[in-house]
């Protein structure tokens, strides 16, 4: 029980991994309330469909300044 309730739950590096957002944004977002996160000690954690809702969210607004950085080659 306690490995499949992870599997829902990304660290802050799993989430940028996955996001493409840096890791200093998704820590502020966490720490303003705006996406829902906890810390275990001293890692933030977050919650992997609440990332993908944030980042739908995102991709389909007008400003763009909240959607991902694109790589640089």
């Amino acid at each position: 029980m306690r490995i499949q309730l992870m599997e829902h739950f990304l660290t802050i590096d799993e989430a940028v991994e996955r996001s493409g957002y840096t890791a200093q944004y998704l820590r502020r977002l966490a720490r303003r309330g705006t996406l829902p996160a906890f810390k275990v000690g001293h890692v933030w954690v977050v919650e992997a469909s609440a990332l993908a809702r944030y980042r739908a969210q995102a991709d389909t607004s007008i400003d763009q300044r909240f959607g991902p950085r694109e790589e640089r080659g």
